[in-house]
């Protein structure tokens, strides 16, 4: 798989509308300067520990997600989801490891200072993976790491920054197999993003 360009501006992103119908096409740099509806994908990698790995980001130093981004027009969110963890972990998976859990709109500021209106699909793969088998990628991360329920609140409550996280959705996150993340989840989960 060719590596695509981190954030690359001129990457073309489906717009879509208010029930998220693709009714269009625009730049990642258009989507966000005029505020356009569109798409991103978030996957989290849970062991069988019950650990959820997140990554340090490198361009906004923040814990993230194990996975995520915007992602093509012709791609749906379970192609994307596979695709964001090959590229930014370095391993390709099957679409039947990835687990939809959630699905929801959220209204942002970029760091630029311009709009990120989009849906986000939510994703989790159960999987042990240890971290010495991930060649994440070096020119969006700087360091990947396996959280446990206490570190996770321990997280939470410390002064390092994390996106996406809160004692609530990280429960579901990391809770039995199967379950999809309820409207509270949602809402606190929308509410705790940078």
């Amino acid at each position: 798989m060719a590596k695509k360009v981190a954030h690359d501006p001129n990457e073309v992103l489906a717009v879509v509308d208010e029930k998220d119908n693709v009714v269009g096409s625009a730049t990642r740099k258009e989507v966000h300067e005029k505020g356009l509806l569109h798409r991103e994908v978030y996957v989290f990698l849970v062991n069988n520990a019950g650990q959820v790995l997140l990554q340090k980001r490198k361009d906004f130093p923040v814990w993230d997600s194990s996975a995520s981004g915007h992602f093509p027009k012709d791609q749906d969110y379970l192609e994307a989801a596979q695709r964001e963890f090959e590229e930014e972990l370095g391993i390709l998976l099957d679409k039947s490891e990835f687990v939809p859990m959630g699905h929801f709109f959220y209204d942002s500021k970029t760091l630029s200072n311009t709009f990120n209106k989009r849906f986000i699909k939510v994703f989790v793969v159960r999987k042990d993976i240890p971290v010495s088998k991930i060649k994440f990628d070096k020119k969006e991360i700087t360091l990947i790491k396996f959280f446990d329920k206490h570190n996770l609140s321990e997280l939470i409550t410390s002064s390092e920054k994390a996106r996406f996280f809160n004692k609530l959705g990280f429960n579901e996150i990391i809770g039995p197999p199967g379950k999809v993340l309820t409207a509270g989840a949602e809402k606190i989960l929308k509410e705790k993003f940078i």
